[in-house]
């Protein structure tokens, strides 16, 4: 930045709009290439073709327009989905963004409600869980992966129903039983696995194999057909 930056006001010969970004300007000082900005800079510090520019203001700008690139940055990152606050600040270090001004953009982020880690945890579990038809305990190691702080994570795991994560593996159990073949004892063992392996507790995976593996196959899907009346 230091080497952009002379020791006297320098005059605004060019500004040209980029091809590829509308949105951003590239801006001319003394007839050579200097810098680029996104529109909104150019408006605020009024960056037009005859101006001035002072040493201290272009240093400013400069900071600004870093700020404003790390924040439309994580902005462009969130719109396909919700993030967590550690992706967000995963994606900006791959940027290659510096800490402070990651954590700053974080901090503004969160202030805006862009980043809410307890509503992101409640909406991942929800989705998991209902309609995906996971398990608690696959909620909870990929909200772990995502950062989320450990206090959140129990708090959107608790809203979880235990029966309806039960009639899930049910649901689900009973589709992977009438899949599989060979003698009871294998079955029993290549259900529980499979269920173990959705995030589901020992304890459901037990409650349905029992349904199933125990000769309940028509009371388990009895049950099924009765909670989704």
């Amino acid at each position: 930045m230091s080497s952009l930056v002379d020791n006297q006001a320098e005059e605004i010969t060019k500004v040209e709009q980029q091809k590829r970004s509308r949105r951003r300007f590239n801006i001319y000082l003394n007839g050579d290439y200097r810098f680029s900005v996104h529109e909104d800079l150019m408006v605020k510090h009024r960056l037009l073709k005859g101006e001035f520019v002072e040493p201290e203001q272009l240093t400013a700008i400069l900071l600004e327009e870093e700020k404003h690139g790390a924040y439309l940055s994580a902005l462009k990152y969130l719109e396909a989905r919700a993030r967590s606050e550690k992706e967000v600040a995963r994606r900006l270090k791959e940027k290659g963004y510096e800490p402070e001004l990651i954590a700053t953009t974080i901090e503004k982020l969160r202030e805006q409600q862009y980043l809410n880690d307890g509503e992101f945890a409640r909406l991942w579990a929800a989705d998991r869980f209902d309609l995906q038809k996971k398990g608690r305990k696959w909620v909870e190691q990929e909200l772990q992966q995502k950062g989320v702080d450990k206090n959140e994570i129990a708090r959107a795991v608790d809203r979880l129903d235990p029966e309806e994560e039960f009639r899930n593996a049910l649901e689900i159990g009973g589709k992977k039983w009438r899949q599989l073949s060979g003698e009871p004892r294998a079955k029993r063992t290549k259900l529980y696995g499979f269920l173990a392996r959705r995030g589901f507790p020992n304890a459901t995976v037990s409650r349905v194999v029992k349904h199933y593996a125990g000769g309940f196959e028509g009371e388990a899907e009895d049950e099924l057909c009765t909670n989704e009346d």
